[in-house]
């Protein structure tokens, strides 16, 4: 017996990687089905749930934020990763957003999208199991819910109030923290830690001196500044305007009204039977591997066995590699095209999970 998995970081008919195109559920939303090639047609599903923002089933990503100067179709990759590996696929947008092949932001319902809360997104995402389970080729006794970035969140919520409906968990790029810790460091800390800290400060003495500043191109201080330390560039962040209205948004944001501030999801997502698989890159500075490390900790804590951490070396938070040829995981960060070898584990995660002892 095979498993149905549902993960979760358009235009009809032709879609960017050439499966069936496919609406569901009671917001009428965009899917795409990859029916798996098992000869014995009995096999795994994964349902791709995406992250944050205007996200059809492609999880599109522009052109200015990846490596080759494409848009790339993240979804479309991950998906021929899996269906290598035997099992099919059903990508999943959010209500409200039509298929689209590049980044053409298309809207089948745009005042629907403005206005989802979280339960909405969980609520499809039960709409889009519900579909799984009549597509051909499945077996669909056994459901793993897999999400990208605030999609490992909807998945979390999910199997919470679905307890039955999956027998496991895969998330890529984990965000274990709140919506708003996330945000807070995204937009006031994350060039620090991940920039200032470990690079331009390079004695690592929790300041930059003028001298250290000159070795990176448009790092400059005051003219009669000879210093500054890293406390001072977080304390003028936060002094921010426009960063400080960014936050606000994220506070204010519908979508994430009741979930914004909540505690961190570790325990409450280790609590749950499922087996759990989550996969981060090293290098990934939208949801910190850190957060990965901390959901492996209180899986050792809880000795929960059917847990599985890995970090990705290299990485960002679509894995793909850095720009070359510095490859700063902040200032080179990309969000595609994927890279091969996460591919392959994908591929080889799929062929694992049709195994009757994998993570006993």
């Amino acid at each position: 017996m095979k498993t149905l998995i549902v993960i979760g970081l358009l235009l009809v008919p032709s879609v960017s990687f050439g499966q069936q195109p496919l609406t569901f559920g009671r917001f009428k939303s965009r899917a795409i089905f990859g029916k798996s090639t098992d000869p014995g047609c009995h096999a795994a599903l994964v349902v791709m749930v995406p992250g944050s923002g205007v996200q059809g089933p492609e999880e599109i990503m522009q052109a200015k934020y990846t490596a080759d100067g494409k848009d790339h179709a993240v979804f479309g990759s991950f998906s021929s990763g899996l269906l290598r590996g035997g099992v099919g696929t059903l990508a999943i947008g959010k209500p409200g957003v039509d298929f689209f092949t590049t980044w053409d932001q298309r809207y089948y319902d745009k005042q629907l999208f403005e206005n989802l809360g979280w339960q909405d997104l969980i609520d499809n995402l039960r709409d889009a199991v519900d579909l799984a389970k009549t597509l051909p080729c499945v077996d669909v006794s056994k459901i793993y819910v897999l999400g990208h970035s605030e999609g490992t969140q909807v998945a979390v919520d999910f199997v919470s109030q679905f307890p039955e409906a999956a027998k496991g968990l895969i998330f890529l790029g984990f965000a274990g923290e709140s919506l708003a810790t996330t945000l807070d460091w995204q937009l006031f800390r994350r060039s620090i830690d991940a920039w200032l800290a470990p690079d331009v400060d390079a004695n690592h003495d929790g300041s930059m001196s003028k001298e250290e500043a000159s070795q990176w191109p448009g790092v400059n201080l005051g003219p009669n500044q000879e210093s500054v330390t890293l406390a001072q560039i977080e304390k003028s962040n936060r002094a921010n305007p426009d960063l400080q209205k960014s936050f606000q948004q994220g506070t204010a944001a519908k979508i994430w009204s009741g979930v914004f501030n909540r505690p961190p999801l570790y325990a409450a997502t280790v609590a749950l039977k499922q087996d759990i698989f989550a996969f981060t890159g090293s290098e990934d500075v939208q949801t910190r591997p850190e957060e990965a490390l901390k959901l492996r900790e209180q899986c050792a804590v809880q000795k929960k066995k059917n847990c599985y951490v890995e970090l990705l070396p290299g990485l960002g938070h679509v894995m793909s590699l850095p720009r070359a040829p510095r490859k700063q995981k902040f200032l080179d960060q990309t969000l595609g095209p994927v890279d091969a070898v996460f591919l392959d584990l994908l591929a080889a995660t799929a062929v694992r999970l049709q195994e009757p002892a994998f993570l006993k």
